[in-house]
């Protein structure tokens, strides 16, 4: 691991280094300084009054169900959380909160991504950073509640329309199909669905079981056409978006998991692909465009590691 750290601080890159020194050598840091930086700039000057982020592709949001701009704010805050440390102190925070808490109906889910239809894995993911950005109310409960709720039979979760075998045409429906509880779980809309609930302590053990059945899957293909093969397990993203095997390592060390065989084939993977740096070799599907992704995602294995040793 020091000659990872080493690699990590030589980047130049005063954000990466900054979480490095808190993460990994338990250095007391302010990472408020980093909300000043230029990028983070750029960012928030591109905010609207509504809270929001314009989606860029103008022509995909043309006759679409889905909510372009409330998936680019969820997406824009992901990175701002996780890139720099931003949390509900800041003001662009709160009115992006504020933005995405629109979408929320009384049941507790974020509803539009999907048009009409049921999303528990935009749902959670929405969840997710809003939790890391420091919020911890009601609506949290709502939401990670209503998650609850839409559990399949097995014990986790898939998307309602994929267990009704309805395509992307489904998303222009405008009755909400109910999922078919008796269908298998994805480990894809899992893995995400837990993402939150690791975060809460309290939270933890009601899901357990479900982090469970995750583990049992790891480098086996889904049961859904989404992102179905194999291959995805080792397609990485970050910020987190969909399941791979660190957000998977990540959530059952959190989860309080730590005996299983599956983690064992994790933790070989990794130490396959480490490089002479410290750092791993990794295919990145979504967050390629963010500057030294593949040095955030050795951070945050390194920090999953850390973690495992300490509990």
């Amino acid at each position: 691991m020091e000659i990872a750290i080493r690699t990590l601080l030589d980047t130049g890159n005063e954000a990466l280094i900054a979480f490095t020194k808190r993460n990994l050598l338990g250095e007391k840091v302010d990472l408020e300084e980093l909300w000043i930086l230029s990028r983070v700039k750029r960012i928030l000057k591109n905010q609207q009054s509504t809270g929001s982020w314009m989606y860029p592709n103008k022509k995909a949001t043309l006759r679409s169900p889905t909510n372009y701009n409330q998936f680019q704010t969820y997406k824009t805050i992901a990175e701002l959380v996780e890139f720099y440390g931003l949390n509900k102190k800041c003001d662009s925070i709160r009115k992006a909160a504020d933005y995405l808490f629109s979408f929320q109906t009384e049941e507790g889910e974020f509803r539009g991504i999907y048009g009409n239809q049921y999303s528990p894995n935009y749902s959670a993911s929405i969840t997710e950073f809003l939790i890391k950005a420091g919020y911890d109310d009601i609506r949290i409960e709502k939401s990670l509640n209503w998650l609850l709720k839409m559990r399949q039979d097995d014990g986790g979760w898939a998307i309602p329309l994929r267990t009704r075998n309805k395509g992307l045409e489904a998303l222009f429906e405008k009755e909400i199909i109910e999922p078919d509880k008796a269908k298998p779980f994805s480990h894809l809309v899992t893995g995400i669905v837990l993402r939150p609930f690791s975060l809460i302590p309290v939270y933890r053990e009601k899901v357990k079981d479900a982090g469970m059945l995750l583990a049992d899957r790891v480098f086996t293909r889904d049961k859904y056409p989404d992102r179905i093969g194999v291959e995805y397990w080792t397609k990485f993203t970050f910020p987190y978006h969909w399941t791979d095997i660190l957000t998977t390592l990540d959530t059952l060390s959190l989860l309080g998991i730590g005996e299983h065989p599956k983690i064992n084939e994790i933790i070989k993977w990794f130490e396959k692909h480490r490089k002479e740096n410290g750092t791993y070799e990794v295919s990145v599907m979504a967050g390629a465009k963010y500057k030294d992704v593949k040095y955030w995602i050795t951070l945050k294995y390194l920090n999953v590691i850390r973690r495992r040793k300490w509990s």
